[in-house]
């Protein structure tokens, strides 16, 4: 399995697709779609699940593992240059990425 983080934005959701045109399907999104107009990148894509974001960082969080990952697409973040909630872009966009790699290192899971 690939997991995308960020799978629903414009770059996620262009790597899955670069990911199905090479026949890969057994894609897990990981994405917040509280934003519902961004599930219209993931319409006409094959993957194989999609989970929030928030429930993905839990099960990692707890060591629960996912079964066979071959790698993890890193690209979910707070992207908005208007956001000035400091703790908020601290952690999602650096406390986030940090489980996630430690997450990777201790599996050897190619952290791209």
């Amino acid at each position: 399995m690939i997991i995308v983080t960020g799978g629903a934005g414009f770059i996620g959701s262009n790597i899955v697709k670069a990911l199905n045109d090479k026949g890969i399907t057994d894609i897990l999104v990981v994405d917040n779609l509280k934003d519902g107009t961004k599930f219209v990148n993931l319409v006409d894509l094959n993957i194989a699940d999609y989970m929030d974001k928030e429930d993905f960082l839990i099960q990692i969080m707890s060591g629960e593992e996912l079964g066979d990952i071959e790698a993890i697409f890193h690209e979910g973040a707070c992207s908005s240059t208007t956001e000035w909630d400091g703790k908020y872009m601290m952690d999602n966009n650096y406390q986030y990425s940090k489980e996630l790699l430690h997450y990777c290192l201790e599996r050897e899971i190619p952290f791209l």
